[in-house]
């Protein structure tokens, strides 16, 4: 009986030293603490001063705190620190969130990446409707019915009808060259390592930078991330997303494929995404994920289920971006052990090596 009773514990502890290395492997473990702080870039639009905000995150030596973005969550920040300068230059990351949204829809993402020695910057794009914003949160005076037509007529939309969404790219252009030479950061990016993502409609907004679009094309970018996004399909054209030669990354939640987006499902739409752009390319699905799987949720209610992703949802999308983003534009091979395999909460994981 001693002797039955020695053996399982010695599986036990065996089982639990597997489950403590595998859990290990999959962690995202930080290595610079996170400095976040908020810009106002100016510009001028029909002879008037504007005003674009984003928020950056960034390596700092100063002790982070925690820090409430709104609502439910919570991060791990230090306000307004110094950014750290002796280990730079960095790898920079421009996000696009996606329609009515703001920079920071997707914190559980931007943060972890500045972590691990990126600049990340996000801005408030001037959407008609827009739910929350960077500075002052939810929108509680928010026109609900206008927002939700509005979010129909977009997603009716085809290549025709971009011309009046092109904003958002001039937006996100303005961002890429406001954060380059902002006097805080000019100096701490590397110029070489550029990358753009986005969420939805911001998937649109990433994409009309990366060859779409030739008058658009910005050729700094490297790489390309774009979490469930329609408008990043049915805006532009097979012939056009062909154009994209850069790495790209395309995720989509198994919940939302067979939704509609005008005339197509979003299965049909990510598969023509995945189908035209160049190698090296992935393309992951989220099992239980919807469309708002990879937003923060910022109010508790009934709907924070439905309208945001969870801890293991947020843990795959954000271990399988950084690794994209750090082996093909950072170019930490080291990486390439995630991208190499699949994991237990994707339904679907596709990848094609540069040819």
């Amino acid at each position: 009986m001693k002797r039955l009773f020695a053996v399982f514990l010695v599986l036990v502890i065996l089982s639990l030293d597997t489950f403590s290395s595998d859990s290990k492997k999959n962690t995202i473990h930080p290595i610079f603490d996170v400095g976040y702080q908020i810009i106002d870039l100016k510009y001028q639009k029909n002879g008037k001063e504007q005003n674009l905000t984003a928020a950056v995150w960034y390596p700092t030596e100063t002790k982070p705190k925690l820090f409430n973005y709104g609502g439910p969550t919570n991060g791990n920040i230090a306000v307004d620190a110094t950014p750290l300068a002796i280990n730079g230059p960095y790898p920079l990351l421009v996000f696009s969130h996606g329609y009515g949204g703001s920079g920071l829809s997707a914190v559980f993402f931007t943060e972890q990446l500045a972590a691990k020695g990126w600049i990340v910057v996000a801005p408030d794009h001037h959407d008609r409707y827009s739910a929350t914003r960077i500075r002052s949160g939810r929108n509680n005076e928010l026109d609900r019915s206008g927002f939700f037509r509005h979010a129909r007529e977009i997603a009716s939309s085809s290549p025709e009808d971009r011309g009046k969404y092109l904003y958002r790219l001039d937006e996100m252009k303005l961002t890429l060259d406001g954060i380059l030479n902002h006097y805080l950061f000019e100096k701490l990016i590397n110029k070489e390592q550029i990358a753009v993502g986005g969420h939805s409609f911001g998937g649109f907004t990433a994409l009309g930078l990366c060859g779409t679009i030739k008058k658009r094309h910005d050729t700094r970018i490297k790489a390309v991330l774009l979490f469930s996004t329609g408008a990043g399909g049915y805006l532009f054209t097979e012939d056009e997303l062909r154009k994209v030669w850069i790495p790209s990354m395309l995720f989509m939640g198994e919940r939302e494929r067979q939704q509609y987006r005008g005339t197509r499902t979003m299965s049909e739409i990510s598969d023509k995404i995945y189908r035209s752009m160049s190698p090296p390319k992935y393309f992951l699905e989220v099992k239980g994920a919807n469309h708002f799987s990879f937003n923060n949720r910022f109010v508790d209610n009934r709907m924070t289920g439905i309208l945001s992703g969870n801890e293991k949802m947020f843990d795959v999308i954000r271990r399988y971006s950084i690794a994209f983003l750090e082996n093909h534009v950072a170019v930490n091979k080291d990486s390439d052990r995630v991208l190499k395999r699949s994991n237990p909460i994707l339904t679907r994981y596709d990848k094609e090596p540069r040819s």
